[in-house]
């Protein structure tokens, strides 16, 4: 049925009769192609001075605050006596766009990193490299390193290679489970590998009380993780084209295959169900983000005894090579073409959102991963991490993060992904046969 389905989007069918959900693909706007203005003076003879910087966003609830707070906080200290006005916009991509189009852009945007990139090719974005690396206002290599690599790295210009923002909210793709468990079938660490993870999942497997090994939920995030665990791509960046069928990625499918065939899966496409059995020790094994690490806690907790029910964990995903690959997702603070002033008074809130202190207290009042190495050993992190072990676990494995492709339209190709592993898992297609279907409605998606 996927095929089929592809096969009518391809046509430019509205809908598809399949049981599989469908992609929501939106059009996208056109932007003018912007040219640079011309500027050869460095940033440390620019004046930032009573300046007023736009911050448009489309941020709600605590993240809205919090960023409101920091904003205000930089505006009453910053010693150049920045202003900053920080508008909530929807729908932030067509109001970016009408936006640069009429050459009023905000000075800084934050947004998903395909958004930023789309914007990029424009030459409507400013890249930080200018700015970090200068000896007066950038940042030194003692307080780059302190940043886990993705801050930095996590949307870079897939052509350039330059960042084009810094990469914040930081959510993890981690394998969540049951320690408990894991002791009874007589092992004290969660699987590293496919073949492991599949041979607890037939161990945990029990048809009398009704327990599975693992259950897919169809994020597609996850199938990028699979991929690229067992060293695939999903983009041949010499060639602009997609590769969603190599080896790697067919790989990646026919373990859910297997696990289909073996009848110790499930396939659970409603949200938090696969939460729901963890919590009740109907699962071992599943994969989510490290933003839903609260509502586990919640899941296995025992409202009687108010402990919980068992121990659990978090870990990579299994793996081919020796270092485990964790995909991650956040946001992308950039910076926008405007005036030399403007876009350096625009870093500098950029670099103060990245200090220490700042990074500390939106991952405290969010729950998004900190960037700094260290500040899950901060003293304002010991009792949040005391309560929420798996957090600092989960923080610690940035050090493996990797994002995904920097291009537009990157959540279509997602989809696509999500799609195929969906109709595998259901054992309704063959893994290359799935994402052949899938590629090739990839490459439409690119070509538009």
């Amino acid at each position: 049925m996927i095929l089929v389905w592809i096969a009518l989007w391809l046509l430019g069918s509205a809908s598809a009769c399949s049981p599989v959900p469908t992609a929501t693909l939106s059009p996208l706007p056109v932007l003018p192609t912007l040219t640079p203005l011309p500027s050869t003076r460095p940033p440390e003879v620019l004046d930032p001075t009573q300046s007023e910087i736009h911050i448009w966003h489309s941020l709600t609830g605590r993240r809205e605050a919090t960023l409101r707070t920091l904003a205000a906080a930089f505006a009453a200290d910053n010693p150049h006596h920045i202003r900053v006005r920080v508008e909530y916009h929807s729908p932030l991509r067509q109001e970016v766009l009408t936006a640069i189009a009429a050459a009023t852009p905000p000075d800084i945007v934050i947004t998903p990193c395909d958004q930023l990139a789309g914007y990029a090719t424009t030459g409507a974005v400013v890249p930080l490299t200018a700015y970090l690396d200068n000896e007066k206002y950038g940042l030194s290599l003692t307080q780059q390193s302190e940043l886990w690599p993705v801050a930095i790295d996590g949307c870079r210009d897939e052509q350039s290679g330059e960042p084009l923002g810094l990469f914040f909210d930081v959510q993890a793709n981690l394998m969540f489970y049951n320690a408990t468990w894991l002791k009874k079938l007589k092992t004290d660490a969660p699987p590293q590998t496919w073949d492991e993870f599949r041979s607890l999942c037939n161990a945990a497997r029990d048809k009398k009380t009704a327990t599975w090994g693992f259950a897919f939920d169809g994020d597609g995030l996850t199938v990028v993780n699979s991929i690229a665990g067992l060293g695939g791509t999903l983009l041949n960046t010499r060639t602009g084209q997609f590769t969603l069928s190599s080896p790697q990625a067919i790989g990646a499918l026919s373990v859910l295959s297997d696990l289909h065939k073996d009848g110790c899966s499930s396939c659970a496409y409603e949200p938090g169900v696969d939460r729901v059995e963890f919590g009740a020790e109907k699962l071992l094994l599943t994969f989510s983000s490290s933003a839903e690490l609260a509502n586990y806690s919640e899941a296995v907790f025992n409202t009687k005894t108010k402990k919980p029910r068992f121990a659990w964990g978090v870990a990579p995903m299994p793996h081919l090579a020796s270092d485990p690959v964790v995909m991650v997702q956040g946001l992308t603070m950039g910076i926008l073409r405007t005036s030399p002033n403007q876009q350096l008074a625009a870093w500098l809130f950029v670099e103060w959102f990245s200090e220490p202190q700042n990074d500390l207290r939106w991952s405290l009042e969010t729950g998004a991963l900190p960037l700094h190495r260290g500040a899950a050993e901060a003293p304002e992190m010991a009792s949040y991490v005391e309560q929420n072990p798996q957090f600092k676990t989960a923080s610690q494995m940035l050090v493996y993060a990797r994002t995904e492709p920097a291009i537009k339209r990157w959540p279509d190709v997602r989809e696509l992904l999500s799609l195929a592993a969906k109709a595998v898992c259901l054992g309704e297609a063959q893994p290359n046969d799935a994402l052949l279907a899938a590629n090739t409605a990839a490459e439409a998606i690119l070509a538009r």
